[in-house]
């Protein structure tokens, strides 16, 4: 409703940018009915942030309508940093053949223009073309939906074991919860930065804290990739340890 309440004030709107998986606060967003409103009810183009969903949590370009996907090497393709993955529709090449915001090395034009002759407009990151074949190979081998599957067992395998220790997750309905990073809600009297410091030194493990206004106010633990429930076990039995360390009393 806020996003129909928001095209219908906003007219002249040409495209609405999402954010499939939310790494910041651990959501992942209803995406398939964001673009329903979006393409079926405006006719909006939509342009998908799937950095942390693409390869790790089920997503349909085609069927679901998405002009423009991106995502990026280093989170479900289990790579390191350093590569950029984008699909573009017809719709979104039309749109881009109408453009005229100055653009040159982030073209996808020269990008397109060049695949159709088998090479990169640029030099590319060698390595992580290594590393993507031997990635894909894994993940086909494994199957998409068996990849799926899995970061969803791990996904629910975390967040039963953090509400097991008495915390609460960050997400107010678990329905929407992502399967790559929970956020954890961090106790009144528990020292955020402490926490995260103590995991890493005591148990070298290693997790993230809130970002800009949830800074000090969660935690986020990352199960993407070739992360296994024995890994999370191991951080929720570290996180045991530490709690009563940095103020918890629960």
């Amino acid at each position: 409703d806020v996003l129909r309440k928001c095209l219908n004030y906003n007219p002249d709107v040409k495209a609405v940018t999402v954010t499939h998986n939310e790494t910041s606060t651990g959501v992942t967003n209803d995406l398939q009915s964001i673009a329903e409103v979006v393409k079926g009810e405006f006719d909006k183009l939509i342009l998908v942030d799937g950095i942390s969903s693409v390869a790790s949590i089920p997503m349909s370009a085609d069927a679901w309508g998405l002009d423009v996907v991106a995502t990026a090497s280093q989170k479900g393709w289990m790579l390191p940093p350093g590569f950029a993955f984008m699909s573009f529709n017809e719709r979104a090449w039309a749109a881009h053949a109408e453009s005229r915001m100055p653009k040159f090395y982030l073209d996808v034009a020269q990008y397109k223009k060049y695949y159709e002759i088998g090479q990169p407009p640029y030099t590319p990151a060698v390595s992580i073309m290594f590393a993507l074949d031997n990635a894909l190979d894994q993940l086909l081998s494994e199957g998409m939906g068996s990849v799926f599957e899995r970061h969803a067992a791990v996904g629910q395998f975390t967040r039963n074991g953090i509400k097991s220790l008495g915390l609460q997750l960050f997400p107010r309905d678990e329905r929407y919860a992502s399967n790559t990073v929970t956020a954890v809600t961090i106790p009144n009297g528990v020292d955020a930065t402490a926490l995260v410091g103590k995991l890493r030194t005591d148990h070298d493990v290693i997790v993230s804290g809130g970002q800009a206004s949830l800074a000090g106010q969660i935690l986020r633990i990352g199960h993407m990739g070739r992360t296994t429930e024995n890994d999370i076990q191991d951080t929720l039995d570290a996180i045991e340890d530490v709690l009563p360390k940095v103020g918890f009393n629960g």
